[in-house]
């Protein structure tokens, strides 16, 4: 087996990365709204990152800190242009005095990343405040999560047909006894990830619904 897969690398290393890419937990998939850039140079735009681990119904100032704006310098997190502080259980401040022409840009991104919030500005001051938690807003995260899992089984899937493909159309590099070892790895591989998905989704499912 240890053959196998060093001649895989070898025939297809790119499938590696890909692969290494799917494999991390759904609590790493990710829901991204991306905006054209405008051609103003210091144009900001929204870039809404929403890890399914952030699909919970407990709100708190770091529940923020991963939606990313991309500025003119850049992909930011929010964190990192802002200042955000809990004011009350109910409420979170988001500080823009020192990127304020990234405002708009951050409350678009708050907006559109699925966590049911509703920011209000002030000026540089961005008010967030925390939404009631209610069986619908539940149901609604279990079903985001649902489809980003689904999305990553389907990029897993094509890069399993990939992979399988190149693998194939590698016979002068391996013999055929070594291509079949590694398509079945491949498959393997690719089974052990949806596996991981299915359990992860299963663990913020019973989080949210109980």
């Amino acid at each position: 087996m240890a053959l196998g897969l060093r001649c895989f690398r070898l025939v297809h290393p790119a499938f590696c990365n890909s692969l290494a890419a799917l494999t991390r937990p759904v609590s790493e998939v990710t829901l991204q709204t991306v905006r054209r850039r405008q051609n103003d140079h210091g144009q900001c735009m929204a870039y809404a990152t929403v890890p399914v681990r952030h699909f919970a119904t407990k709100k708190a100032k770091g529940s923020l800190d991963n939606i990313t704006v991309v500025t003119a310098d850049g992909k930011l997190a929010l964190n990192q242009i802002s200042q955000i502080a809990m004011k009350s259980p109910q409420l979170i401040l988001v500080n823009m005095a020192s990127f304020p022409e990234c405002t708009a840009a951050a409350i678009k991104a708050i907006r559109e990343s699925g966590m049911n919030l509703n920011p209000e500005v002030e000026g540089t001051l961005i008010r967030v405040p925390i939404p009631k938690v209610t069986r619908e807003h539940r149901e609604m995260l279990v079903k985001l999560a649902k489809q980003n899992t689904n999305k990553a089984k389907d990029s897993l899937r094509k890069v399993r047909t990939n992979a399988i493909n190149k693998v194939k159309k590698s016979k002068d590099k391996a013999s055929e006894d070594t291509i079949r070892l590694i398509e079945k790895q491949i498959s393997q591989m690719a089974d052990d990830t949806v596996a991981e998905l299915d359990r992860h989704l299963a663990v913020k499912t019973k989080e949210l619904l109980g």
